[in-house]
């Protein structure tokens, strides 16, 4: 879960908290601040729990989770400048208005207004402050803002190792492990995802038990669940949990036969783990149990280890293939012919080596997302209209290469209909992603013209452009900014102004020696 998300969520203590203070049929301003202070120090309680906790877990990336809390607070600031509140801003406003009936409908008047500045004032500062912290500064975790200077944490996490206090009494592991499932599938997830963590609620809770009291759930349950990621069979969360076979008899009938990859594992057990935050965040628990417990193997799981950049060669038969060259028809296009057919299957592979994107990103790009600004033309990479991204630094502008334009891109995007995807050939997979049936054509593809390899893989046009990048000598916060990746030193100025005509440059220096694409042009 995001630093996002996590700024949204307010745990059940508020909510009793709003219950205690009462209702008042005319609420001051004074009042709503008093309100509002006792808000902020739940959101700085739930900042501290995170500052404690994210930094122990091997899977959290702390550069992202600061980036995130940074990128919130600076968009929460915009908000305010411009006085647009949110949902969540105006629900939250309401429970300061009247706590004791935070659903009822509240009209537009100036103490609802000036209850969304305070509980928008106080959301800003908490996410500062959980920056500050992540990043060691706690130099600048004071409130700044005169409203809150001089509150502080109050209620700290329990020492490891304590019991977890009692939570909200009768919750059980199953029914907050449906209401994860339920909050988070609304919004948060593809088909895919959530197909996978229905695998993963099924199989904690045939081992925890679905009438476990969250209160009694402890690092011994958390071993489990990860020490039987370790031993089911390799299809055993696709395949075996779907026909009556438990988890101890498929353990005891694969002594010997395949289990589920280090990889694999890893993002089950995340997904279990997701869970126990959801638990802590909503109330259920005090701490997450088993904090760093963790799978065995993943810090071999270096980044950038797991795909090489496809190899000269490899571009020469990829690019030389019937698909540039002419093809025999639209479903043998690894067949010579006389048919080139410049669609999604021609242009994703040269966008991907060009420019570095995620396969997924260029597969869902729509029309709109192609625009011209101080003579540049570029990829606008959002989130929204059925998009989504993989962390918050991937939103960005990619310009686009002179090479891409001079084969005839910016005609292709402008002809047929003005709105909706570049590629609406390329049909979503059952699983909710756009690279679904690409991913799968491009593997048989690979085959077919002989540059398939284990080591490789569609993602290697992205390290073959940042190898090009660094090959150009491009300085290596540009080379981030193209790529998405989170860099704090810059995080303002991605694809802003000036920037964007550095970003063109250096893409445009960009080039392959083995790639020749002179005829296409």
């Amino acid at each position: 879960m995001s630093a996002k998300m996590r700024g949204r969520v307010l745990s059940n203590r508020l909510e009793a908290l709003f219950r205690k203070l009462g209702s008042m049929a005319d609420v001051s301003n004074d009042v709503i601040v008093n309100r509002a202070k006792d808000y902020f120090k739940v959101q700085l309680n739930k900042s501290l729990e995170l500052a404690l906790l994210l930094p122990t877990d091997p899977l959290i990336d702390i550069d992202f989770e600061i980036s995130g809390a940074e990128q919130l607070a600076a968009e929460m600031r915009e908000a305010l400048k411009k006085q647009h509140f949110s949902h969540s801003v105006q629900s939250d406003a309401r429970a300061l208005l009247n706590p004791t009936n935070p659903d009822a409908d509240t009209k537009p008047s100036d103490a609802f207004q000036f209850a969304c500045n305070a509980v928008l004032r106080a959301k800003i500062e908490s996410a500062r402050i959980l920056a500050a912290q992540l990043g060691g500064e706690y130099h600048e975790t004071a409130p700044k803002d005169p409203w809150f200077a001089g509150l502080a944490a109050t209620d700290l996490p329990p020492i490891p190792g304590d019991e977890a206090k009692a939570g909200s009494t009768g919750s059980t592991f199953g029914m907050v492990a449906k209401q994860f499932f339920d909050f988070k599938s609304k919004n948060d997830w593809a088909p895919k995802t959530a197909a996978d963590v229905k695998r993963v609620i099924a199989l904690a809770t045939e081992l925890v038990g679905a009438d476990k009291p969250m209160t009694s759930l402890g690092i011994d349950d958390v071993k489990c669940v990860r020490d039987a990621l370790a031993s089911v069979p390799s299809n055993y969360m696709k395949v075996t949990a779907n026909s009556g076979l438990s988890i101890k008899e498929a353990v005891e009938a694969n002594v010997a036969g395949a289990s589920l990859s280090v990889k694999t594992q890893d993002k089950y057990f995340t997904m279990f783990k997701q869970i126990l935050i959801f638990a802590c965040n909503e109330g259920y628990l005090d701490k997450v149990p088993g904090a760093n417990v963790k799978v065995a193997g993943v810090k071999k799981l270096i980044p950038g280890e797991q795909r090489d950049p496809y190899s000269p060669e490899q571009l020469v038969k990829i690019f030389s293939s019937p698909v540039y060259t002419g093809h025999k028809s639209e479903e043998c296009r690894h067949k010579p012919g006389q048919l080139l057919v410049r669609d999604g299957y021609f242009w994703v592979p040269l966008i991907g080596l060009f420019s570095g994107m995620r396969l997924g990103e260029i597969l869902q790009l729509l029309k709109t997302d192609v625009k011209l600004e101080n003579d540049v033309w570029f990829f606008d990479i959002t989130k929204g209209e059925g998009k989504s991204l993989k962390t918050a630094s991937s939103k960005r502008r990619v310009p686009i290469h002179r090479t891409l334009i001079d084969i005839g891109l910016l005609d292709y995007v402008q002809s047929g209909q003005q709105a909706g995807r570049i590629f609406p050939e390329i049909k979503k997979g059952a699983d909710g992603y756009h690279s679904h049936h690409f991913s799968k054509w491009w593997g048989r593809f690979a085959g077919h013209v002989g540059f398939k390899s284990s080591r490789t893989a569609f993602h290697s046009f992205r390290h073959n452009f940042l190898d090009a990048l660094r090959a150009a000598e491009t300085p290596e916060y540009i080379n981030k900014a193209l790529a998405g990746h989170s860099d704090k030193s810059v995080h303002s100025q991605y694809g802003g102004g000036a920037m964007l005509s550095q970003l063109k440059s250096a893409v445009d220096k960009v080039s392959y020696a083995a790639v020749d694409l002179s005829s296409l042009i």
